[in-house]
């Protein structure tokens, strides 16, 4: 079984041309409401976003319910078991509908203002005094629906009615990931923080190590900064990611306090896999990153232009969570010290960009993926490129 990732060096020669000579976005795009405005439209309502995992909605009625940007959504597990995706806006009045994050047991979905019903495949059933408004029908005032796709376990939601399937965007990230069965994995622990920092910020920051050996010891004693390749860009056109690997030092096994483990690998992990941590940006805004024996996911959501929420989830194989003594918490509290050694600098890098004098600056021999997510940033957005 092949591994991973093959290929591309850390940065030149074989990184994309002309990193060495770009220099960075210039710091309004870290603080301007009209262009976070931009990058909601064409980014988070325009491409397709992980929103949740399959076991969250096992049944009949189970909903879950999320923020992006000003938009409210809701995917619900209907009567024929298929996950519905709608526009969590009652059709009369635009009230919010579904007000708790998650939940289960619905019948129906029914509008707390005026009591409007929706059946769980969004058709509306019920509507009083509606029957003499001329006009009117309730074929007409469904909910607004909205794409979902199944694909690794994961829930992928899409905003946009006239995008391609999920495979358009992530159909190479999704056979790499294959031989791993990550439909299997279960979800572990979850951590949720609050940055004052732009969600651009965040994905450069997840794309370099450059920081590594200054910001993180811990990490960088058991994943050596300059190790590694790279093999996915953005600017490559190959799909909508970009990452590589980082390879452990010495006979460390895992990303743990003690930088081992107990745990099994998880299954089509090869030798060659197994000292390696996979590091992807799936765009826009998920980091994904397959350790031997876990998978951890982050997710970027932009708030304001200087604020993000960040959500960390961890998912392991079932037949290790089973075992009497799992306990993930070797993995968790470390990255839990490593992500806040990164929101720090991050929050500091947020306060220096609104700086009148700073208008961008040089990229180093480290940061290819940085200048890779930056052009390709840039010419999503009709700019030319850092």
């Amino acid at each position: 079984m092949s591994t991973l990732v093959s290929g591309y060096k850390r940065g030149p020669p074989s990184a994309p041309a002309g990193h060495l000579s770009g220099v960075t976005p210039d710091g309004h795009l870290y603080w301007d409401d009209s262009v976070l405005r931009t990058e909601l439209d064409r980014f988070y309502y325009r491409n397709w976003l992980l929103v949740g995992r399959e076991e969250q909605l096992p049944k009949t009625g189970d909903y879950l319910a999320r923020t992006i940007g000003t938009e409210s959504i809701a995917l619900v597990r209907d009567k024929e078991g298929q996950v519905r995706g709608f526009q969590n806006v009652c059709r009369h009045r635009g009230t919010q509908l579904l007000e708790e994050p998650c939940g289960s047991g619905l019948k129906s979905i029914v509008c707390p203002y005026h009591a409007w019903t929706y059946a769980l495949d969004g058709r509306l059933t019920g509507a009083g005094h509606m029957g003499n408004v001329q006009g009117f029908s309730k074929e007409d005032n469904s909910l607004f629906p909205i794409r979902v796709e199944s694909a690794a376990g994961f829930l992928w939601a899409n905003l946009d009615p006239k995008a391609g399937p999920l495979t358009s965007q992530l159909g190479p990230f999704l056979s790499r990931i294959a031989q791993f069965s990550m439909a299997q994995l279960r979800a572990g622990p979850t951590h949720t923080y609050t940055i004052e920092a732009n969600w651009k910020l965040l994905v450069e920051n997840y794309s370099e190590c450059y920081h590594c050996a200054p910001i993180h010891p811990e990490l960088n004693r058991i994943t050596p900064y300059n190790t590694g390749d790279n093999d996915a860009f953005f600017t490559e056109g190959k799909g909508k990611f970009s990452g590589g690997y980082q390879t452990f030092a010495g006979d460390y096994t895992s990303m743990t306090l003690s930088g081992y483990t107990r745990r099994p690998p998880l299954p089509g992990m090869t030798d060659e896999d197994r000292k390696r941590i996979y590091y992807y940006v799936l765009w826009p805004n998920t980091f994904f990153s397959l350790h031997p024996d876990y998978l951890m996911v982050h997710r970027a959501w932009p708030i304001s232009p200087h604020q993000s929420l960040v959500e960390n989830d961890f998912y392991f194989d079932p037949q290790a969570m089973a075992q009497p003594d799992f306990d993930p918490s070797d993995a968790v509290q470390i990255w839990d010290t490593i992500n806040k050694q990164d929101w720090h600098v991050c929050e500091l890098a947020q306060k220096g960009t609104r700086s009148r004098n700073w208008h961008g600056g040089r990229y180093s021999e480290q940061e290819t993926l940085v200048w890779d997510f930056d052009a390709y940033y840039q010419e999503q957005m009709g700019r030319n490129g850092p």
